[in-house]
This record gives C-alpha cells, sequence and structure tokens, in this order.
C-alpha cells in the first residue's frame, strides 16, 4: 500500500496510485467509498457520578450509555466517539479530539457548576456543536451556558427536550458536514430549522378566572424602597446595603442559633405536629428533623422581630452543610410565605426583591424555582424544594402538600413538595439589581410533575409566546425564576421601569 504519511512518495508509488485511482473512479468505487466515509462526532457527557442533582441515586453511566445508544441507533451515518468530562481538567479529553472530530455534542448530563468552563472551552473550539440538556439533571448548566455562548457569537444549538428522538433529529444533520459551505454557522442554522419542526403546535392558552387585585405602582414603590430584609450566612455581619432602594441587612449564623437554642422544644414539637397533620402525606422525612425545622421556624420568628421585618432569606444549603444551620428552613419559609411574610432560599438578594416587588403589587407569594425547558411539549418545569401552599395571599385557598427529604435525598432533611393548582396564568420574572435588569415570561399552570429526580415542588407550565426566546438570558439572569400566580406581566414591567430597571421579555 502507498502513503505518504511518515515518508516521502516516490515517482513510482505516485504512478501506481494515480492508475489505481483512475481505474477505481472509472467504476464509481471511489465516490461510493467517500459517501461511505462516517463523520465523527465527540458526544461529551458533562456530569458527575453522585451529584445531588437531580439526585444522588441517578445512574449516570446507564444514562450515558442509553444516549449513546439511541444516537448510534438513529444516526448510522454518524460515528459518535463518547468522552466523559466528570472534572474541570477532563475537558483536556475532549478537546484533544478537536482535529480527529468533525463536531461536538456536549450533553449537560448532571448539574456540576465547575463544568462551566469546560462546556465554553468545548463549544468555543471553533467546531460544529450541539449542546444539549438532560431536564431536570444538567438544566441549569445547560442554560446558562449555552445562553452565554449565544450572547459570546458561537455557532451553536441548544436542545432540551424530554423527547429523545428530537434530539436524534438534530443529531442526524452532523451528517451534512462534509457538504460544501457546511460551516459552523451554516450547520447551527440547519439543526436550528430541523430542531424547530419538532416543536408543538401552540393553543390559545385559555385560563381559569382570576382577578388580582393590584397595587398602585407609586404606593409600590414607595412600600419597596421602605422595604427591609435580612441576608442569612453570606457578607458580613450587621452590614448594610441598599438593592434598588430595600435595606438588606447582614446576619450571622451565630445570632439565629443562639434564638434557637433558647426555643421551647414543647411550642416547637406543637408546630411539627400541626405541620405533619396538614400535609397530605409524610415521605422519608424523620419527625426528629422536623421538629428541628419547626425550632428554625420559631427561632426566624424572633429574629424577624428583632429587625422588625417580615423577609428573610438563608444560605441554607452552605449553613446546613459547614454545620452552621441547625436544620433546613424549607417548612420555616412555607409557612412564612403562607402567612405574608417571605422566606427565600440560598441568600439571593434578586430572588427576594422579586418576591418583594410580586408581594407588593399582588398581595400574594411568589415561587422561587430552578427551571428546566421541555420543547416537546411548549413546556418549562419550576422546581425548587420549597413553596407557599397559598399562592392566591393568605386569604385564599390552600394546596396540598408532601413533606419530604430534599433532592440530596438527606435523611436530616425537611422539604416540602406543594402541589400547585393548575389551570391559571403565572408570571415568572427575575431582577438583576447590578446590570438593573428584569427579565419576565408567562406560562399557564397545567399541573404538577413528580418526577424523582431534581427539587420537590414540580411546577409544570406551557409557555405563552416563544419558547425558542426562553433559552437565551440565562447567563445574565441567572438559573433562579420567580413565578406568581396571576397574568402580571404588565404591571410588574411598569414596576420594575419605575424602579429603573429595563425590562426584559423573555418568551
Amino acid at each position: 500500500m502507498c502513503s505518504s504519511k511518515g515518508r516521502a512518495v516516490t515517482r513510482r508509488c505516485f504512478a501506481k496510485g494515480c492508475a489505481a485511482g483512475l481505474a477505481f473512479c472509472a467504476s464509481g468505487s471511489l465516490a461510493g467509498e467517500a459517501r461511505r466515509q462516517k463523520v465523527r462526532v465527540a458526544l461529551v457527557f458533562l456530569s458527575r457520578r453522585g451529584s445531588s442533582w437531580p439526585s444522588p441515586v441517578f445512574d449516570v453511566a446507564k444514562r450515558e450509555g442509553e444516549v449513546l445508544a439511541l444516537l448510534r441507533k438513529g444516526c448510522p451515518e454518524v460515528e459518535f466517539v463518547p468522552v466523559a468530562v466528570r472534572s474541570p481538567g477532563d475537558a483536556r479529553k475532549a478537546l484533544d479530539l478537536k482535529d480527529k472530530v468533525d463536531g461536538y455534542l456536549i450533553y449537560t448530563l448532571t448539574l456540576t457548576w465547575g463544568l462551566r468552563g469546560a462546556l465554553m472551552a468545548i463549544a468555543g473550539a471553533g467546531k460544529p456543536v450541539v449542546v444539549a440538556d438532560e431536564i431536570l439533571g444538567g438544566s441549569g448548566l445547560f442554560l446558562t451556558g449555552y445562553s452565554a455562548l449565544c450572547r459570546r457569537r458561537v455557532a451553536a444549538v441548544g436542545v432540551s427536550s424530554s423527547r429523545d428522538e428530537d434530539l436524534v433529529a438534530v443529531a442526524r444533520c452532523f451528517s451534512a458536514l462534509g457538504e460544501p459551505g457546511m460551516t459552523p454557522a451554516a450547520f447551527a442554522q440547519r439543526c436550528q430549522e430541523v430542531y424547530r419542526k419538532t416543536f408543538p403546535k401552540v393553543g390559545e392558552l385559555k385560563c381559569l378566572d382570576d382577578r388580582v387585585e393590584l397595587t398602585d405602582i407609586g404606593k409600590c414603590v414607595e412600600r419597596f424602597k421602605r422595604s427591609r430584609f435580612l441576608i442569612v450566612g453570606r457578607g458580613r455581619a450587621g452590614q448594610r446595603a441598599r438593592f434598588l432602594g430595600a435595606e438588606g441587612v447582614f446576619v450571622g449564623f451565630e445570632e439565629l442559633k443562639a434564638l434557637y437554642d433558647k426555643v421551647d422544644p414543647d411550642e416547637a414539637a406543637a408546630r411539627a405536629e400541626r405541620w405533619t397533620k396538614e400535609a397530605e402525606r409524610v415521605i422519608d422525612a424523620r419527625p426528629e428533623w422536623i421538629r428541628k425545622s419547626a425550632a428554625v421556624y420559631l427561632a426566624l420568628l424572633e429574629l424577624l422581630k428583632r429587625y422588625e421585618t417580615d423577609t428573610v432569606t438563608i444560605n441554607c444549603l452552605g449553613g446546613f452543610a459547614a454545620g452552621k444551620l441547625p436544620a433546613y428552613p424549607c417548612l420555616a419559609f412555607m409557612q412564612l410565605l403562607n402567612d405574608g411574610g417571605h422566606g427565600v432560599c440560598e441568600a439571593m438578594p434578586d430572588d427576594t426583591l422579586s418576591m418583594l416587588m410580586g408581594r407588593i403589587l399582588s398581595g400574594r407569594a411568589g415561587f422561587v424555582s430552578d427551571p428546566a425547558l421541555d420543547t416537546s411539549r411548549n413546556r418549562i418545569i419550576y422546581a425548587h424544594c420549597v413553596g407557599t401552599t397559598k399562592v392566591f395571599g393568605p386569604k385564599g385557598s390552600a394546596n396540598p402538600f408532601r413533606i419530604m427529604t430534599l433532592h440530596s435525598r438527606d435523611p436530616r432533611s425537611t422539604a416540602v413538595r406543594s402541589l400547585f393548582p393548575e389551570g391559571y396564568m403565572t408570571t415568572s420574572f427575575r431582577t438583576n439589581y447590578r446590570r438593573r435588569l428584569m427579565v419576565i415570561h408567562r406560562a399557564k399552570a397545567v399541573g404538577n410533575l413528580n418526577a424523582d429526580r431534581g427539587c420537590r415542588t414540580q411546577l409544570v407550565g406551557e409557555v405563552r409566546g416563544d419558547i425558542a426566546k426562553l433559552f437565551h438570558q440565562w447567563d445574565l439572569f441567572g438559573w433562579h425564576r420567580v413565578t406568581f400566580y396571576g397574568d402580571l406581566a404588565e404591571p410588574l414591567a411598569e414596576f420594575g421601569k419605575a424602579l429603573g430597571l429595563r425590562v426584559v421579555e423573555e418568551a
């Protein structure tokens, strides 16, 4: 066999090669061989075994095998080369294939924030690229990473669908990489066209009647700027700061723990028993930890009274992991929300500002969530481990709830699965106080998912507008959104503009 690899091509070898080539072309076999040559695509899994999201029992290896098998079966003309990226250093394994593959398919399987840089580097390598999401698996990494790629004008297409066939349909586009003029940008355009064809038709989204009593915007702004909220477990204790005019007060865990130690055990037990009786079911959560959660609630009431406010956000995950928070505050937050106050997860000022805006405007409690998109049904899933059970306000009707462990399955945890009412229009938004922005979209509440992955409360909404537009804002606003029942888009936008925010409609 004649080869130019590693040595010079001799005149005799060249002549033999030309003769053989001419004979091969004459029979048409050379063209046939070229057509049969497979496109090579690196299938890069961004994942970590034992990740708390979607759950520590999620079988990463099994799902990776399933995805590889369905792609190989559905795209026989493409050779998929699997690569597992489980740490930032593993990105080199995928990047080293750059000259050996024709493109990349990046699959965000679990929530591993440390792999954001790997996603950006691989997708930015200059090859045709598809980024796909395992819904309620890698959704936070997918949404924030893919939108950042779009912001940087990287030619990529994002796929987020619960229907595996939709990913296969887009992946088949890799087979066209040998066509003339098939640049990464042209490839992305073709993928988008194919992906769009998998979207369902959107109906009128008729909703149940829900008349919301709104506060005058001028009074809303006045009340908002008089508001105070506590940020527990972040920043320097005692520091105060202004957030769009509202006052944030930083409080140390030590102050909350001192109040917790003074709680009457009998009073905490009574509150825990009340929650247990009110719950539709208690699943895995232990009575001892429900009582501790009740003690955290009673301590929070004292802390709020001390600072003359009804609003608190806590570094709950970090505080409990470090042993500084005696129990998770999910049940406490549910009760605060039901009673007209605010309990907000993860010490997030932007979530807290959004919760304040929605409550001041509508008198209702909001729901902070980690969303995921499902284009196969024009739906968005809002998931978190706490939620109000009175979406229509403290005097409104209550919906059922369950007491469970967190998504992490920590036996010491207690969380809430609120089963929200369906058939109503909802409005989701979030501020970015640093950039002075606000993002907003609407969706009809169509039910509650009962998936054994991701956070426990899982409200499902059918998107009003273009779900494809929802892929593009997450890097600016973060993963969270705050959802309120009611068609509040216009008055919330007016409220935001009155606070000096630029409003972005994301659907």
